[in-house]
C-alpha cells in the first residue's frame, strides 16, 4: 500500500508541474477535466448519479467555468442565471424523478468544485501568476506534511475526532506553523533565483490563512464522507482514493490566495 501511495503520488506531482509549467489552454483544460471527474466523485457519493441530466448539465458547467477566463463577467452573470433556470426547468419537466434536492446538490457541486477550482486559472492570469500559482499547492502540501509529522510524534489531544479520527491539535497547529514558513522560504527563494521583491509579511500572512484553509477543506470533505458512508470518493489514484480526495483542501486554499494577492502585495 505505501509503495502504491508513493508511485501514485509521484506520477500525480509529475503530471502536476508538466500541466501548471504548459501553455494557458493546456491548465484550463486540465481544470476542466479534473473538475469533471470530481464532480461525478461527490455525485456518486451523494447518490445522484443516475439523475443523468442534471449531472450532465454539471460536467457542461465545469468546462463553461474552465474557461470563464475568455468571457466579459457580463456574460457569465448570464450563465449563471441560465444555469439555475436549466436546473429549476429540469425538475418542472421531470418533477416525477428530480426533487429539488437533488437540484440544489448540483448546484452546489458545481460551485464547491468548479468554481473554487477555478481559482486556480484565476491565480494564473493576476501579475506573476506563473509564480503566484505555485503558493496554492505549496499551501495544501506543506500543511499536509507538516501536520502529518508533527501530528505522529507529538499529537495526543484529538482535533475532530468524530469527523477526522487521525488529526490532532498539534497536528493542525504543526500544519499552520510548518506552512507558513514553507512560504517565507519560497519567497526568498523567488528572491534570490527571481530577483523579486518580497513583502515577506504578507507572504507569512498568506501562508498561514492558506493552512487554516487547507484544513477546512480536508475536514469538509471527511465530514462529507462521514456522513454519506464512503471511505473515499474514488479510486483513479492507487493509495490516495479520488482525484475529490487529492484536490479537497486545494478547493479552499486557491480562492484564499487568489483574493489575498488581489488585495494585498506579495512580490514586486
Amino acid at each position: 500500500m505505501l509503495n502504491k501511495r508513493i508511485i501514485s503520488a509521484v506520477i500525480g506531482m509529475v503530471l502536476l508541474i508538466l500541466i501548471v509549467v504548459s501553455s494557458n489552454i493546456v491548465l484550463n483544460i486540465s481544470i476542466a477535466i479534473i473538475a469533471i471527474i470530481a464532480l461525478y466523485e461527490l455525485f456518486s457519493a451523494l447518490k445522484v448519479q443516475k439523475n443523468f441530466l442534471p449531472a450532465y448539465l454539471g460536467y457542461f458547467s465545469a468546462v463553461v467555468i474552465a474557461f470563464s477566463d475568455y468571457f466579459h463577467p457580463g456574460w457569465m452573470r448570464l450563465l449563471v442565471y441560465v444555469y439555475v433556470a436549466l436546473l429549476l426547468l429540469l425538475m418542472l419537466i421531470y418533477y416525477q424523478k428530480i426533487d429539488f434536492n437533488q437540484i440544489a446538490v448540483t448546484f452546489f457541486a458545481v460551485i464547491y468544485i468548479c468554481y473554487f477550482m477555478a481559482h486556480i486559472i484565476f491565480t494564473r492570469d493576476l501579475n506573476n501568476g506563473s509564480i503566484l500559482i505555485w503558493l496554492i499547492f505549496l499551501g495544501a502540501w506543506a500543511t499536509d506534511t507538516f501536520a502529518f509529522f508533527v501530528g505522529s510524534f507529538l499529537g495526543k489531544k484529538k482535533l475532530l475526532p468524530d469527523i477526522s479520527p487521525k488529526k490532532t491539535v498539534a497536528g493542525a497547529l504543526g500544519g499552520i506553523v510548518g506552512c507558513g514558513l514553507s512560504f517565507l522560504l519560497y519567497g526568498y527563494i523567488i528572491h534570490i533565483l527571481g530577483n523579486y521583491s518580497v513583502h515577506y509579511i504578507n507572504l507569512l500572512l498568506l501562508g498561514l490563512l492558506s493552512s487554516i484553509f487547507s484544513q477546512l477543506g480536508d475536514l469538509v470533505a471527511s465530514c462529507i464522507k462521514r456522513q454519506y458512508g464512503v471511505k473515499d470518493f474514488g479510486t483513479i489514484m492507487p493509495g490516495h482514493g479520488g482525484i475529490l480526495d487529492r484536490f479537497d483542501s486545494i478547493l479552499f486554499v486557491a480562492p484564499v490566495v487568489y483574493y489575498f494577492v488581489v488585495h494585498f502585495t506579495i512580490i514586486v
